[in-house]
C-alpha cells in the first residue's frame, strides 16, 4: 500500500464535510444517472427471443458502480446522504415534467401527445424506484458496510459481489413489477426482471476490477476509508452517525 495521509476511520474524527475532494463530484454522477436512468427504462430493447432490457438496464450498472464507491470509501451515511438527494431531484424533476405537460401547447405543435405519452409516466417510474431503493439499495449498501467490517477492510470482490447479488435480486423485481404493472403482461414482466438482473451480473463481472483501483485512488487522495462499526443503518436518519 502506497504512502500517503494517515486513512481516517471514523467520521466522528472529521471536523468538515465538504473537505473531500471527489464526493461532491462522484454524488452529482450518482443524481444525475439516477434521473436518467427513470426516464429512459420506458424503452423496452429486445436481446434476442426470450430477453428484454430496458433502456436503463444500460445505464443502471454505472450507478451501483458509483453506489459502491461511495459506501466503500466514504461510508453508509454518506452514501445514504446521496441517496435521499437523488430521490429528492427525481421528485423535483417529476415535478417539473408534470407541469410541462400540464402546459397548454402552441396550436401548430403537433407532439403534446406524444410527448405526454412518454414523460408522463416518469411518476409512475419515481415510485417505482422509491420502492426499488428503499429496499434494494439500502440493502446492498448494508450489505457491502457490514461485510466490511466483518472482514476487516479483505476480500473487497466478495463484499461488491455479494451487495450486486442481494441487492440488484430485489431491485430489479420491485422496480419492473411497480413500472410496469398493468402496461405489459406478467409473463413480459418477469422476463424483464430476470433479464434486468441478468444484466446488472454480467456488468457487476466486468466493472469488478475497475472499482479496485478506483477505490483504492479515491481511499488515498481523500485520506479516508470508513469503517461503519457504530453507524445507525435507519435509511431515515440522516445524521453522520
Amino acid at each position: 500500500m502506497a504512502k500517503g495521509k494517515p486513512l481516517v476511520e471514523d467520521l466522528t474524527q472529521l471536523n468538515l464535510e465538504g473537505q473531500f475532494r471527489y464526493y461532491a463530484p462522484l454524488a452529482m454522477v450518482f443524481v444525475a444517472l439516477f434521473i436518467v436512468v427513470n426516464i429512459v427504462a420506458q424503452k423496452i430493447v429486445p436481446l434476442g427471443a426470450m430477453v428484454l432490457l430496458t433502456a436503463g438496464d444500460f445505464i443502471y450498472p454505472l450507478l451501483y458502480l458509483v453506489s459502491i464507491l461511495l459506501t466503500e470509501v466514504y461510508g453508509y451515511t454518506m452514501s445514504r446522504r446521496v441517496i435521499w438527494s437523488a430521490f429528492g431531484c427525481n421528485l423535483l424533476v417529476a415535478f417539473i415534467v408534470a407541469l410541462s405537460i400540464a402546459l397548454p401547447s402552441a396550436a401548430f405543435w403537433q407532439d403534446q401527445e406524444a410527448f405526454q405519452s412518454i414523460l408522463g409516466r416518469t411518476p409512475r417510474l419515481l415510485v417505482a424506484s422509491l420502492g426499488a431503493f428503499l429496499v434494494g439499495e439500502f440493502l446492498g449498501t448494508y450489505v457491502l458496510a457490514k461485510i466490511k467490517v466483518f472482514t476487516q477492510g479483505r476480500y473487497f470482490w466478495f463484499r461488491a459481489a455479494s451487495a450486486t447479488l442481494l441487492g440488484q435480486l430485489i431491485d430489479s423485481f420491485v422496480f419492473t413489477t411497480v413500472a410496469f404493472y398493468g402496461l405489459f403482461s406478467l409473463h413480459k414482466i418477469f422476463i424483464l426482471a430476470v433479464s434486468a438482473y441478468g444484466c446488472k451480473i454480467i456488468y457487476q463481472v466486468f466493472l469488478t476490477p475497475l472499482i479496485y483501483p478506483l477505490a483504492n485512488f479515491l481511499k488515498h487522495t481523500e485520506g479516508i476509508d470508513i469503517f461503519d462499526r457504530r453507524t445507525n443503518f435507519n435509511p431515515f436518519n440522516l445524521r453522520l452517525k
